[in-house]
């Protein structure tokens, strides 16, 4: 008996020892890594608000699209992924660069007239989107909306049965329901109603709304006076493209009921005032007219280069590195303007965009420095987006890598105003949906769907030139505010405490597509129309 238990005892006092020594390396080694991730988060709020600081700073002028500024943005967008470890995504360059084409409207002049009569110069406000005056004068046939709605929710196509390929489009104010006069992207306002016939290859829209022929000395609705400053924005376009639209937002020219009637009237078969009665009371059918307008702007347009910043992490499975994440965000911004003394004429953008481009940068860090990704990661800091979504156009004709291997999209725009929940806005992607939902879950934030779906926000965000492709596509987004497109985008006003939650949701969401994760599913929603011109 004495002879057992001599034996027992040393073996349980080996078989402890060895526990011991694989246990507290073991535990050690948790807490080291535990250690260094808290590291990495700390370091993360430190270095976001470093990036912040630096973008929406007054000495960048507001990033505007083409100039040096952006072109300093670049440059330091660039030097931070290469000090981080990430290759160069545009063979040897970060940088993919391409020729612009653009005019200030301040110095162009407008000549629009229809069947003859020419328009003076409080009869119209004018956006020549996607419009290069080197190809004007224009003639476009025309044809009659009614409302100009496309709403699959509703049952209303103001469009069905209609070719409306490079014609003007006249719709008028209104929708057969209450209007949201705030809900400045909505499918019934003048964006909305813009887009749907740009994806329609329309020429553009003409927009007749009693709101333009108010009192000058009146404050203008919220439509006319958001529609005016993009109106007074530098007009972009890409002489590469040949005509076919960088964004899904057209041209667009607002015109006055008095207009309407004294020029369109007999042909549409009513005034402004009649058709509004017509339509709110049957069912609508466009139809072609006999009418057309004639478009001309003198301006000399200048050209210049901008450049999207460019970057790759290799993956290391054989069988995924071929596949690839595609992170995004917009660097640019609004530019400046020359305020009167003692106002702000710079528009910083801290939110839209220094928020999402400082995101993307944290996330490609984490990524850099955790466990190597099984997918390959592509990060593209794009350009001119302010001036329609011209980056990430320009990507999507001329992409670094294949399309069809691309796995899913994750864009950041405007993510620095959190009150404790971050939108989610997919085209359909229900899976990727619940899968970034849950990840909000376990890290302490909201993850909300799209609260306004009528504003077809897709259409409106870089993401657009991947859902377009039928890529799953995710945009993260926290909402618009008073500071919205304003000089008061400023520093003072992020929430670090709440971004940095949904940095670590981007990061866990992008880590699980890279380390593997099964391809998210998309089924495309009907209001969903794009017209997909060859890359």
């Amino acid at each position: 008996m004495k002879k057992a238990n001599s034996v027992f005892v040393p073996l349980f006092i080996l078989f402890f020892a060895i526990v011991i020594l694989c246990v507290i390396p073991a535990c050690q080694k948790a807490e080291v890594q535990q250690a260094e991730s808290a590291a990495v988060i700390s370091d993360s709020r430190a270095n976001v608000e470093a990036m912040i600081r630096f973008l929406s700073d007054d000495l960048l002028k507001g990033r505007g699209t083409p100039g040096q500024w952006c072109d300093i943005v670049a440059l330091y967008l660039a030097s931070e992924l290469r000090a981080i470890g990430w290759e160069p995504g545009i063979g040897d360059s970060y940088f993919q660069t391409f020729t612009i084409r653009d005019f200030f409207p301040q110095q162009a002049t407008y000549t629009i007239s229809i069947n003859g009569h020419k328009l003076g110069p409080d009869d119209f406000c004018f956006m020549p989107m996607g419009i290069d005056p080197s190809d004007t004068p224009k003639t476009y046939d025309m044809v009659f909306a009614g409302y100009g709605i496309y709403a699959p929710e509703h049952d209303v196509d103001d469009f069905e049965g209609i070719d409306i390929a490079n014609k003007a489009v006249v719709s008028l104010y209104g929708a057969p329901w209450e209007l949201d006069p705030h809900g400045l992207f909505r499918y019934d306002m003048a964006f909305g109603k813009a887009v749907h016939v740009a994806v329609r290859q329309g020429g553009l829209l003409v927009y007749v709304t009693e709101d333009l022929a108010s009192d000058p000395e009146a404050t203008p609705s919220a439509e006319v006076s958001f529609f005016k400053g993009f109106a007074q924005s530098p007009i972009v376009t890409i002489p590469e493209f040949k005509g076919n639209p960088a964004s899904a937002i057209g041209a667009a020219l607002m015109i006055t009921p008095s207009v309407f009637d004294k020029l369109l009237a007999k042909d549409v078969g009513g005034t402004y005032q009649e058709w509004k009665q017509k339509l709110a009371g049957e069912k609508f059918k466009a139809k072609p007219l006999t009418s057309s307008m004639d478009i001309h702007i003198d301006v000399q347009p200048r050209e210049s280069q901008t450049s999207n910043v460019v970057a790759v992490l290799r993956g290391t499975d054989p069988g995924l590195k071929d596949e690839w994440i595609v992170l995004t965000a917009h660097y640019d911004h609004l530019g400046y303007f020359e305020a009167p003394e003692g106002e702000d004429g710079i528009f910083n953008g801290a939110d839209d965009n220094a928020s999402g481009t400082a995101a993307v940068l944290d996330i490609a860090r984490r990524l850099a420095q955790g466990e190597p990704p099984r997918r390959s990661v592509l990060v593209a800091l794009v350009t001119g987006e302010e001036r329609g979504l011209l980056g990430s156009a320009y990507f999507a004709a001329n992409p670094p890598i294949l399309y069809d291997s691309i796995v899913l999209n994750i864009n950041a725009d405007m993510v620095g105003r959190s009150t404790g929940r971050v939108q989610a806005v997919t085209a359909g992607c229900d899976e990727l949906f619940e899968k970034t939902e849950s990840i909000g879950k376990e890290l302490g934030i909201d993850v909300v769907p799209d609260p306004h779906p009528e504003w077809r926000l897709t259409y409106f965000s870089d993401g657009y030139h991947f859902a377009r492709f039928d890529i799953p596509a995710i945009f993260l987004f926290t909402d618009l505010h008073q500071d919205y497109h304003q000089p008061s985008d400023e520093i003072q006003f992020i929430q670090f405490d709440e971004m940095e939650k949904i940095l670590d949701v981007m990061h866990e969401l992008t880590d699980f597509y890279a380390q593997g994760g099964k391809k998210p599913t998309c089924q495309r929603p009907e209001w969903f129309k794009t017209v997909n011109w060859e890359r």
